[in-house]
Formats: C-alpha cells, structure tokens, sequence
C-alpha cells in the first residue's frame, strides 16, 4: 500500500490483577499500538514493549518516539506503495528498537491482509502443511508469596482448562514453589518454568542465584527451563544445559534468525521461544519456526502480556506446525477487563485461530483505552 500516515497511540488497559516476575511488576498495561493509512485502506499493528524498560530495553515512551520521530518517518518517505517485505531496507540505518520495527510491520501485514482478503496466518504459514485451525492454550503465572498461594492458582488454572502452564522463577522462589505446582498440576499438566535471566553461573556455589541449584528441578517433568541465565550468555547457558536432564529453552537471547542458530549451534538451547517482536518481525519468526521443524527442534511460541492486535497475531503465528509445543496464550480475560479486540477465549483447552481478513478493532474500546495519539503525516 501507498501509506499517506502513520497514527501512533498509547493505549492503557486495565489489568484483572499484577504479574508479577524477576524482572519487575507490571500492574497495568500501556502499550503502543499503530495504524498505517493510505488511499486503498489501513493496518493495524501493536507493539509489545513493556511500560519500564526492565525486560528488554525497549519501552512503551521509548518505542512511541522511536516510531513517531524515526520509523514512520523513513516508511512516509518512500516512493510508491510499500509491503511488509519492503520494511527492513527503508529502516536499515536504524540500529535495534526490534519491539518498534515488528509493530510497523504487522500494521503493513495486516493491511495486505484486507487488502488481499486473507487472514494473517495465512500470510505466515504457507501451505502445505498449512496452519492449524486451533492451537492449545497456555498461560503464564507470576511469582507468587508462598508455594501455597501458587499451588492454588495452578489448581485454578487447570480447571479453567489450561493444560500447559508457565511459572515465574526467582532466587528464593523456585523449587518448592514448582513442587508445590507439580503436586497441584497432576503428572498430565504440561509445566514450564520462566527464569527471565534471573540466575548466575559466577555467583557463590549455593547461592539462591546459582544456575547449578537448577539441577532439583530436574524431578519436576518440566518442558523446559526458559532463559536461566542473562541473554547475553550463551557459552555458561549451554554449560548448564549439559548438566541438566530438563530441557533449556532460550528467550531473551533470541534476537535474530542468526542468533537462534548460534543457541542452537552452540548447545545454548535445546527449545526455542518464538517472539516475533523479540525477533524484530512476524515473518522472521514465521522463519525461525520452519528452521526448527527442518531441524526437529522443539519451539513454541510465547506472548508479551499481548492487547487484543498483538494477541490476534500471537495466535496466527502459534498455528504454525512448527510450534511443537504449546505456549502461554491465554484467554483475554486472564489479564485484561477491557481491550480493544473481540475477547479471546479458551473453549476445549484451546483457542481458535483468527480467520478474519485483518484485525477487527473496536472502535468504542479503542476510545475508551487512548491516552495519547500522535498522527505522522506523507
């Protein structure tokens, strides 16, 4: 499309209660979403940055003026219309901001899809195989005070009809809290424990940070261990995958197709966390997961505590038959009152993969969330 303007609005949603993980507390949720406009129609995309920039470096002030004053700027500048693929050259002298760059994408991805009449997985996964019509529902719990307290949430959650579920770790805030879930969960329920970098390889032997007390997580079944040490160390983290029998899957350090085949290469991983504004882009991710079904590697895709844009898309993309396991993707209502989005629910352990020729936003909800819009004009 010939995109004549780019329209960047904060949103803030209220959240059914805090989440709670190493690497802070997120007790609402602002997010930037965005909107390509040109004379043949729009798109919409949402950027996963958190509100402060303790999970990654991006954040939700950051990334609205990266978009406003750097991205929509290049991508208004372009000559003719513009497509997804034609993204990463007009942006090639902006260094990083990978959370901001995958927003502008989608919001072009979503606008071929009206455009074209075809839904988003459609555009990610190619046929054959072709997407699946569900995918299994996931969820993701926060640190918890006590292992009790986690323990109920657990039992909750099953009944809700979660089979899989994904636990915030800490130092001090671990193995007995897993147990504690385990025993809740049942030996069926599909366990996964976050660590979000929170532990060390060069901390004292038997301090509550060292990587090597992961080894008692050992008897817990788990899928996986998810990023145990900082994004940063792949050498030590593939050090520790040797000495566990629990899978480590990677997150955080995965910011690129190269570097998911470095993990790889290096024995850093042995599962991979697909996160499309991680990696920069939805059609990188949609990459990285058929790198690793030629390669038989396990991945799953997992969520940013998603709006209803981002969750949609989320979603396509976990279609993917490359997505071996299932990731945190939950219903709406785990997280949010309120969204801009038609609610997403869990019927059957599963949810349903959008099929719809673009987002649908509200546009009531929409006013509603807005606290700011910043429209960058050709």
């Amino acid at each position: 499309m010939r995109v004549e303007a780019v329209e960047v609005r904060v949103l803030a949603l209220p959240m059914v209660e805090p989440f709670v993980a190493a690497h802070g507390t997120v007790d609402h949720r602002t997010l930037v979403v965005v909107r390509v406009v040109g004379p043949d129609g729009e798109g919409w995309g949402e950027c996963a940055a958190l509100p402060d920039p303790t999970y990654t470096s991006e954040f939700v002030d950051g990334a609205r003026a990266v978009i406003a004053t750097e991205l929509a700027p290049r991508l208004l500048a372009a000559d003719g219309p513009v497509s997804a693929t034609d993204l990463t050259p007009l942006l090639v002298d902006v260094a990083g901001n990978h959370m901001a760059r995958a927003a502008l994408e989608l919001a072009l991805l979503d606008a071929e899809c009206r455009r074209r009449e075809r839904p988003l997985v459609e555009r990610l996964i190619p046929t054959p195989p072709g997407p699946r019509a569900t995918v299994p529902a996931g969820v993701a719990l926060g640190l918890h005070e006590s292992p009790g307290a986690l323990a109920d949430e657990v039992r909750a959650r099953v009944a809700e009809g979660y089979g899989r579920l994904k636990l915030k770790i800490a130092p001090g805030r671990d193995v007995e809290f897993v147990r504690a879930a385990r025993r809740a969960a049942g030996p069926d329920i599909v366990l996964l424990a976050d660590a979000n970098g929170a532990y060390r390889w060069d901390t004292a032997p038997g301090a509550p940070d060292d990587a090597r007390g992961l080894a008692a997580m050992d008897e817990f079944g788990l899928a996986a261990i998810e990023q145990p040490l900082p994004a940063d160390d792949l050498l030590d983290s593939a050090e520790l995958a040797r000495r566990l029998r629990t899978p480590v899957a990677l997150d955080e350090s995965l910011t690129s197709h190269a570097a998911v085949r470095q993990a790889l290469d290096l024995g850093a991983a042995s599962v991979v966390c697909v996160k499309a504004p991680m990696l920069g882009s939805w059609l990188d991710a949609a990459a990285v997961l058929d790198m690793c079904a030629g390669l038989g590697i396990d991945a799953y895709v997992g969520g940013m505590l998603d709006g209803g844009i981002g969750r949609a898309a989320t979603i396509a993309l976990a279609a993917h038959p490359g997505a071996t396991i299932a990731g945190d993707l939950s219903a709406t209502a785990r997280f949010f009152t309120d969204d801009v989005c038609r609610p997403v629910e869990v019927h059957g352990g599963a949810i349903a993969v959008p099929t719809s020729n673009g987002v649908e936003v509200n546009a009531d909800a929409l006013a509603r969330a807005t606290v700011r819009v910043d429209t960058i004009r050709r």
